[in-house]
């Protein structure tokens, strides 16, 4: 199945859009953008991020779908709305953390095929900087 038909078989009312990289200075694989209800992917991005992760792009396509999965979660949440909308008045490094992890919770569910190690390691991966954030705080 190629991402796109997974996508639409999700939600059809997402929309996909695959590009070469992403336009600012950061390595972005992905972000879902709310006001369109579009999922970006940047596969460059994608490449440079699995190849620093794990040495290597031998689990490359993997990592592509566990990236999609993570975006179609914010796509999915029901609460990302409310809470990106605290995290503007508050600037609350908690409320990120929920948001992400709620991304991720949905997201998992979504690829039952992907190893849930790999998928592990990776959220992990994802999740240590704001770990990290909120350690400074405490």
């Amino acid at each position: 199945m190629n991402l796109h038909d997974f996508v639409h078989g999700v939600d059809p009312t997402i929309k996909l859009v695959i590009e070469d990289e992403f336009p600012g200075t950061r390595c972005v694989g992905g972000k879902y953008v709310p006001s369109t209800h579009s999922i970006f992917l940047y596969e460059e991005d994608i490449n440079i991020q699995c190849q620093h992760l794990f040495g290597s792009n031998e689990c490359l396509e993997s990592y592509q779908w566990i990236i999609l999965a993570h975006e179609l979660g914010h796509a999915l949440d029901e609460d990302l709305l409310s809470l990106s909308a605290k995290f503007d008045q508050t600037d609350d490094i908690g409320l990120l953390y929920r948001i992400e992890c709620n991304a991720w919770e949905i997201g998992e569910k979504l690829i039952p095929f992907i190893n849930s190690e790999l998928f592990s390691f990776i959220k992990d991966q994802s999740l240590a900087h704001y770990h990290k954030e909120m350690e400074k705080i405490s």
